[in-house]
């Protein structure tokens, strides 16, 4: 087992909870990303705030096989120092790190919470076998193939027992939870932090000092629900009228081989750039002139928040939480999910009147707080510990 603080190893006939000894009720977090997005930021950004309140003993808990390098994730949770406890595994449903989820939760006050189908088997069985109560986080789905859509259909059948049901937004309530779960629903939005008054942002190395502006971005995962395909068919139409502009996606995923033969196929190879994975995303923002997201589905996107954070001009589909974080025609310009054509007008409206673009990013900007806050979060989150606590 490692913490952050260092390693250590659980002595023979030991209790696990007693090296995380704390008479604080016990909330254990179990995620399986390797990455630094999605539900990751969510909990890199609320426990430090939950230890700076100092009312609850939270251990994040990663699943990682033994021997692999560090992920991302579990260099950022020690970074921010999040006491962490990896639940090593030799395959991807090793039963074994049960046991270090049970001597976790072997504690007078304790709750298990998920992230995941994966997580939520363990949840369950944890909670079954612990009589701790259990909560289960829904996030935005993919599609991208069967065994993943099995998956998801797995973790709504799943999630549908836990004791208190998360989502971060009602309509991904309305989609993914039962009618028998709403008396145990939750609504906890994503957040961002306010940018620092005066912050100078670095210029991002990434993109040519020479691409042509205005410089139009898509951050995210490269997967097909995202949309990206309907992206390169709204530039080729943009291109053919003649306008400027450079497109440059970051992220990476199993989309990435077909979307750069796309871009090439329609000529568009000195328009399009894919930067894969951008560890510094801030940076990017600072290049950006405009952001746009034409996902097929989502949940509530970080990337929108980010983009708001930083005044930028946001062209977005019409999906999942999207139309209750940007007002159409007022703060963003919202198109149906799979209209390219659509998609280009939106873009081309941007391009052709930078003042009416400027406006936009700043009403998004101006409309973050207090709902979007880091504060407002945290206090959900109490609240629904305190709630879940009291039962137990």
């Amino acid at each position: 087992m490692r913490e952050c603080q260092g390693e250590a190893m659980t002595r023979i006939g030991e209790p696990l909870a007693q090296l995380h000894a704390s008479s604080l009720p016990r909330i254990v977090i179990l995620i399986s990303t390797r990455i630094v997005g999605g539900p990751a930021k969510g909990i890199l950004q609320v426990v430090p705030d939950l230890q700076r309140q100092g009312r609850f003993d939270v251990i994040v808990c990663p699943f990682a096989n033994r021997g692999e390098p560090e992920s991302p994730f579990i260099r950022a949770c020690r970074d921010r120092k999040i006491p962490l406890h990896i639940l090593h595994q030799r395959f991807h449903f090793d039963w074994q790190p049960l046991r270090d989820i049970r001597g976790l939760l072997n504690v007078p006050r304790a709750v298990v919470q998920t992230h995941g189908y994966k997580e939520a088997i363990f949840g369950l069985l944890a909670r079954n076998m612990s009589g701790k109560r259990w909560i289960a986080f829904q996030h935005g789905t993919t599609q991208e193939n069967m065994k993943v859509r099995l998956y998801h259909r797995l973790d709504r059948h799943i999630t549908a027992r836990a004791n208190a049901i998360v989502a971060v937004s009602r309509e991904l309530a309305d989609r993914r939870i039962g009618p028998s779960g709403r008396g145990r629903l939750h609504i906890i939005e994503n957040a961002v932090d306010k940018l620092p008054m005066g912050r100078v942002r670095d210029r991002c190395t990434q993109i040519a000092a020479d691409a042509v502006r205005p410089v139009i971005g898509c951050i995210g995962r490269l997967s097909p629900e995202k949309g990206h395909r309907e992206l390169i068919a709204a530039a080729g139409i943009l291109a053919a009228q003649g306008m400027d502009f450079s497109l440059v996606f970051a992220g990476d995923g199993p989309e990435r081989p077909h979307l750069e033969a796309t871009a090439r196929a329609a000529g568009l190879c000195g328009r399009i750039r894919f930067l894969g994975h951008v560890a510094r995303v801030e940076d990017l923002y600072a290049e950006l002139d405009m952001l746009v997201l034409p996902s097929r589905r989502e949940g509530m996107p970080n990337v929108i928040l980010e983009a708001m954070q930083y005044g930028l001009p946001i062209v977005a589909t019409r999906v999942g939480a999207i139309p209750e974080m940007i007002t159409d025609h007022v703060s963003g310009l919202l198109v149906p999910a799979g209209d390219h054509s659509a998609l280009a007008r939106a873009m081309g409206a941007f391009l052709k009147d930078v003042n009416r673009a400027r406006t936009f990013g700043r009403r998004a900007r101006e409309s973050l707080y207090p709902r979007f806050s880091p504060e407002r979060r945290l206090a959900r989150f109490e609240e629904l510990y305190d709630g879940i606590l009291e039962t137990s």
